[in-house]
């Protein structure tokens, strides 16, 4: 981290070959397989932005800690009725394209203020060398705010192409406001690739850090913001009311949405977009990008206001989307509002709109008054070094929840001095500043549009402490329960473990402590064997038992004495 905010940063896409987002579906442009389309159609060329005058603006707005831009917004007035290229193919179905182009751009992102498609209407979107492949979009991405977004692609060119089957009872509208132009914070394209741009100490969530935290990362989102005329990178999360219906609230940083003095509008909300699951499998990096899985568009809560020098710096937003697909997994976090300090826990985030990241605190947290505002509404964290590495945060990771030991949100992250290398002030034993989860609640303010409890609790019902929930394709906390029992715990030299509905017949157990680094190895090769781990010759604190049954892993903390 290079600022005393925490910046958010640009978005960055690896050359493949396909990258279905926001509920996009698979299929292949007709252009692609169909040889009597002409090689020629329409393009257009965007006109570069005034550059110098970028730089002076970002000269100025850097040295302030402001976010960090990366493109500029080009505003346009394109649809299929004034640019482009129509073509009727012998079958009666129609196919439109239309080439953009801008010199100089590292990559490029569109905005529609009138996005709609019919059934079985497709749009795609491609490069020159069909590398790059988003789509397709169909009617199942149409807003009530008729607004739309796309992810970057790569280059200084871009392809739209409409596919409308014959006798469509519906008229597509396609209008593009604003041509996103990429200028900085962007590899070149085909030199490198579009993610793991993170630092060298950032550690992934499947490394033993995050053995235990598997349910909480998967309420973990990376935001694309846009705001006043540029984009930048966050990291939020899903959030669990009391009521526990799967409301889509996310919980970021209120810095997160303004920028050049101004704060993200209506408008600009809708066309946000939300990625899920963007995280490795493995502790190791891919080599290929994950697979994109995004929503797009939100509308405003509450927020903490300020940026965090009066407050405590929450953002508080509710998707447009009622339901979140169960093929992306989600987890609603849970949180603590008592206020009570941490000892140990860990922070799940973005680093420059990288993949997923974890990074572990294991010394107790500190109340904090950021910016000496005489508002003692924040935590002060200091991250330890695991066995892994030292994950730290990074440009992108603002908004990142902060969990207690129990994987509750207790904070989120406004900024601080933490980062992978010592320089200056700067460096892996430097702090971050986290607003307080307690503070959200009901301490920003008396209005519901500045605090978080009359959303979370809206009947009143007094609930200090909340668990999260899960939906989707697995409940691994849920399952765990039904599978096994680990007692006592806390326990003071022995643990036992019960299998519930299913006995092993060969069991391999490790456990790690609070940092990830095994301590011990167990092996049971009978039925009727007494599974009983020895924590006897071990200091009291925090331990994590790692059990496989050759069926699969599975998790749980235990609490020496």
């Amino acid at each position: 981290m290079y600022l005393i905010f925490i910046l958010p940063f640009v978005l960055i896409f690896f050359n493949i070959n396909t990258s279905n987002a926001q509920l996009s579906q698979d299929g292949i442009p007709v252009s692609f397989i169909n040889y009597d389309l002409s090689e020629h159609f329409g393009e257009i060329l965007i006109p570069t932005p005034d550059m110098n005058k970028l730089m002076e603006e970002d000269l100025e707005n850097d040295e302030f800690s402001y976010p960090r831009r990366f493109a500029k917004l080009i505003p346009v007035k394109i649809n299929p009725d004034n640019s482009g290229t129509w073509e009727k193919l012998a079958d009666g179905s129609r196919v439109w394209r239309l080439k953009l182009r801008s010199e100089g751009a590292l990559a490029i992102s569109l905005y529609f203020n009138d996005f709609y498609l019919p059934k079985d209407a497709e749009l795609f979107l491609y490069d020159d060398d069909r590398n790059q492949v988003k789509g397709a979009y169909i009617f199942q991405n149409n807003q009530k705010s008729r607004l739309f977004a796309t992810e970057l692609m790569l280059g200084d060119a871009i392809i739209l192409e409409l596919n409308l089957p014959d006798n469509l009872s519906e008229k597509p509208s396609l209008q593009i406001s604003d041509f996103g132009y990429a200028y900085r914070d962007v590899p070149q394209y085909g030199f490198s690739k579009g993610f793991g741009s993170s630092d060298f100490c950032e550690i992934n969530p499947a490394c033993p850090e995050g053995a235990n935290w598997q349910d909480e990362k998967k309420g973990v989102v990376r935001i694309q913001v846009r705001v006043s005329g540029s984009g930048f990178w966050c990291t939020g999360s899903l959030v669990n009311n009391v009521k526990q219906d799967l409301t889509p609230y996310i919980l970021t940083a209120d810095h997160c949405a303004f920028q050049f003095n101004q704060y993200a509008d209506e408008d600009d909300l809708n066309q946000w977009i939300f990625y899920f699951v963007y995280e490795s499998e493995t502790c190791e990096d891919p080599l290929v990008e994950p697979e994109i899985k995004s929503l797009i568009g939100a509308s405003r809560i509450a927020q903490g206001g300020d940026r965090g020098s009066t407050g405590s710096d929450f953002y508080f937003v509710l998707l447009n989307n009622n339901t979140i697909p169960a093929a992306y997994d989600p987890y609603f976090n849970g949180w603590d509002i008592t206020g009570s300090v941490s000892s140990s826990g860990v922070t799940i985030h973005h680093p420059e709109g990288d993949i997923k990241k974890i990074s572990t605190y294991t010394t107790p947290i500190e109340t904090f008054d950021f910016l000496n505002g005489g508002n003692y509404a924040h935590w002060k964290v200091f991250w330890t070094e695991t066995i892994t590495n030292w994950g730290v945060t990074e440009p992108g990771s603002s908004g990142s929840p902060l969990f207690d030991s129990e994987g509750r949100i207790i904070g989120t992250l406004t900024g601080g001095y933490a980062a992978c290398e010592s320089f200056g002030n700067l460096g892996p034993d430097k702090p971050d500043y986290y607003g307080k989860f307690s503070y959200h609640w009901q301490s920003n303010g008396n209005a519901d549009t500045i605090q978080l409890k009359p959303w979370l609790d809206p009947d009143n019902s007094g609930v200090t402490v909340l668990d999260g929930t899960t939906v989707g394709i697995s409940a691994n906390k849920i399952n765990e329960e039904k599978f096994v029992n680990i007692y006592p715990n806390p326990a003071e030299n022995f643990v036992y473990l019960n299998f519930i509905n299913f006995e092993p017949e060969e069991i391999q157990v490790l456990l790690f402590d609070i940092i990830g680094k095994p301590i011990k190895e167990f092996n049971f090769y009978s039925s009727s064997e007494d599974k009983m781990i020895d924590m006897s010759d071990i200091p009291s604190g925090i331990y994590f038992i790692r059990i496989d049954n050759h069926q699969g892993l599975i998790t749980k903390r235990v609490i020496k004495k």
